[in-house]
């Protein structure tokens, strides 16, 4: 009985302390559109967003079977899910700065992925659908005195696994602001 009380003890401890860890959600805009939800540590935070970026436009050649070049307009969009480790420095109350390093994985999307791409030299190129972004975020970030935050990040991404084979495609443009909720 002693061992059950013990465990119970321990296991409701537990629970207090892990609900007690300051948390947010909500929606991160720029690029892409994600959903965000964020997690406090001991010495930073966790930050993990899914989201999508819309349909997007690419122009291309594709061949016809006598030959001739035909100028085309694809649309494709991309899914990501992506963690981020962040470690938050204040620099005033409630008005913090961060800085991390994360990775994720992405989705593509679309007609782009489904007809033959050339390049300027007649020669095939084949996108793959899935890529394996790495990267770093830097940002500034907002807590009220009610709960809601604010932050405007910049978040450049590499894919380590491209998604046109021999290249990879960097996102040095991801700037996004945050509005999350508190809890």
């Amino acid at each position: 009985m002693k061992k059950f009380l013990t465990t119970i003890a321990i296991l409701a401890l537990t629970v207090v302390a892990v609900t007690a860890q300051p948390r947010a959600i909500g929606a991160r805009a720029g690029y892409n559109f994600e959903i965000s939800y964020q997690h406090s540590l001991s010495s930073g935070m966790l930050e993990v967003d899914a989201g999508f970026s819309p349909f997007l436009y690419q122009t291309g050649v594709r061949y016809d079977d006598d030959g001739t070049a035909i100028p085309m307009t694809y649309h494709y969009g991309r899914a990501q899910i992506a963690a981020f480790y962040d470690w938050v420095m204040p620099i005033v109350t409630n008005f913090n700065w961060y800085v991390g390093l994360g990775a994720g994985v992405s989705w593509g999307y679309g007609e782009f992925f489904d007809v033959p791409h050339y390049d300027n030299q007649g020669k095939l190129t084949t996108y793959r659908r899935l890529g394996l972004p790495v990267g770093g975020q830097i940002g500034l970030e907002y807590d009220f005195n009610f709960p809601m935050n604010l932050s405007l990040d910049w978040r450049p991404m590499f894919n380590v696994f491209a998604l046109r084979q021999g290249d990879l495609v960097p996102n040095l443009l991801n700037i996004a602001v945050g509005v999350r909720y508190r809890f």
